[in-house]
């Protein structure tokens, strides 16, 4: 009888589970002792939660702390203990619950916008625009939101440190919580704007728009026009496509240099440059794309459909107050300051070494 590493008393001898004892030669013999082995296996992995009770802080037990301790298997574990069970994806949670409510917003104001004035007003049916237009004129507003959402709280904590004149004090807890959670956010701004160019893209295989270019190209005969060029709207267009293609190809980056594997094996500088120096030019790229997508329809009375605002101007005031702060941080004023601070610099405290930059 020898004790294992789980407190178990164990029945099982050493000539039971030895490979190398000359019993173990003929095959007869040594499959009991294999079924032993597996039992003993089955007993290390399969471990009683019960004798897990009789501890005296058995009434807090933490899932986390059961999930890194204890291996068990799942059909072991019981109806009993199932509030005890891990919610699948933690960090997840708040950056979907926001992409899911932000989404429905988009969609039922881009519904009352695009589908329901026309049918009010005119009597026009555009509900098929709901599948594939009404959709897309969604989908950017959420992926650069979102993306805003991940550098939005490197803003407040600089404030925050500025303001405090030091690094050494802990940020609020929903700013700890919010900074927790700026890779997931920047992961679902990556899969809505990877949407967004897969949606655009289907444009021209709808057979409403192969209706819509037979009758454009109708109306164009009729008015006997050789061509129907126009300038302006070439190059809105060809900058538009471009500046989303090279933002999107930026943030395939930030995902990618996020996964584990790829990120254990870059420096901590590479990993930093990536984030946060190629993550402000795929923000401001994002809305540069969107900015020309506007063009000149700021100053259009015919976008403010029921006195409200088109989607294009909800989606530019965060990103565009991001980049203003972050541009106002980068001045030689504030910069200085907060390179200071994160070095270890505190305002009340006067700093008698030489200022060494660390990052944990």
């Amino acid at each position: 009888m020898e004790e294992n590493e789980t407190g178990i008393q164990s029945s099982t001898t050493d000539d039971e589970i030895n490979y190398n004892s000359p019993r173990n030669g003929d095959v007869w013999q040594w499959a009991p002792n294999k079924k032993l082995q597996d039992m003993e296996c089955q007993k290390k992995l399969n471990v009683d939660l019960q004798l897990r009770s009789d501890s005296p802080d058995s009434d807090s037990l933490d899932p986390d702390r059961l999930d890194r301790e204890i291996y068990y298997d799942v059909l072991d574990w019981d109806s009993v203990s199932s509030s005890h069970r891990t919610s699948l994806f933690p960090k997840w949670h708040l950056p979907v619950k926001m992409a899911f409510w932000l989404a429905l917003f988009m969609f039922i104001y881009t519904f009352l916008r695009e589908v329901l004035h026309p049918y009010v007003t005119k009597s026009k049916n555009e509900f098929y625009r709901l599948p594939i237009l009404v959709v897309n004129k969604v989908l950017p507003v959420v992926a650069i939101t979102l993306l805003t959402m991940a550098y939005l709280p490197g803003i407040f904590a600089t404030v925050i440190q500025l303001r405090r004149g030091t690094k050494y004090k802990r940020f609020p807890s929903w700013l700890n919580t919010w900074m927790l959670r700026r890779k997931q956010f920047g992961l679902l701004s990556f899969f809505f704007g990877a949407m967004h160019a897969i949606y655009s893209l289907s444009y021209p295989m709808r057979r409403s728009y192969r209706y819509k270019l037979l009758n454009w190209a109708y109306e164009q005969v009729k008015q006997q026009k050789e061509s129907s060029w126009i300038e302006h709207d070439v190059w809105r267009m060809e900058i538009y496509v471009c500046l989303g293609i090279i933002s999107l190809a930026i943030l395939a980056i930030l995902a990618i240099a996020s996964i584990p594997s790829v990120s254990n094996a870059l420096s901590w500088r590479e990993y930093q440059f990536i984030q946060s120096k190629m993550g402000y030019v795929a923000l401001l790229l994002s809305t540069a794309h969107t900015l020309v997508f506007a063009w000149n329809k700021w100053a259009d009375v015919g976008q403010f459909i029921w006195y409200t605002p088109p989607s294009f101007m909800l989606a530019v005031f965060l990103p565009i107050l991001v980049l203003l702060c972050k541009a106002i941080f980068l001045l030689p004023c504030f910069s200085k300051r907060i390179q200071k601070i994160r070095c270890g610099w505190e305002a009340n405290k006067p700093m008698k070494k030489n200022c060494v930059l660390t990052h944990m």
